[in-house]
């Protein structure tokens, strides 16, 4: 178990992502996630979250969910699928919502980074980008790609 294997390494951070419903958070939660992902909106998974004091990240695509989940007491909610609706999305949230923090998921690779944090992105997903070498064994491919990821979105908030 992951979780387990990495609990004294305080640089690893383990969650849990495509969490649809309540019964799968807990059974993340217990089985040791430090957060948890949806590529939706569940206000009773973010209430069980909640009473864990689990972070969870929901996704959202209208402002209508994003407040919901603000008031559900998300601290960071995700915008996915990100490559639908692109990096302008941030500013069109934050026009009404200021005081939200968004992470765009779906879409967010190196090449594109950096749009996402100059629009105002609090943090990035992503995915398939990232473990694409993980599918035929190449973890140091999964490396390289996520040392990329790290130094792309560091020089793009260094500017």
């Amino acid at each position: 178990m992951m979780a387990e294997k990495y609990k004294d390494n305080p640089d690893i951070v383990i969650g849990a992502g495509t969490v649809l419903d309540p019964e799968t958070a807990r059974a993340v939660i217990l089985a040791g996630a430090n957060y948890v992902v949806s590529p939706g909106l569940n206000v009773e998974t973010i209430k069980l979250c909640n009473r864990y004091r689990v972070p969870m990240l929901p996704g959202v695509m209208t402002p209508t969910e994003a407040i919901t989940a603000m008031e559900a007491g998300c601290d960071v909610i995700k915008i996915f699928p990100g490559n639908i609706v692109g990096p302008a999305a941030i500013s069109s949230f934050k026009g009404p919502l200021p005081q939200g923090e968004f992470m765009p998921s779906g879409g967010v690779d190196v090449d594109n980074v950096d749009k996402w944090i100059k629009a105002g992105a609090y943090a990035v997903g992503t995915g398939s980008s990232l473990t694409k070498g993980a599918k035929t064994g190449d973890f140091a491919a999964v490396t390289a790609k996520a040392k990329e990821f790290v130094e792309a979105v560091a020089a793009a908030r260094a500017k």
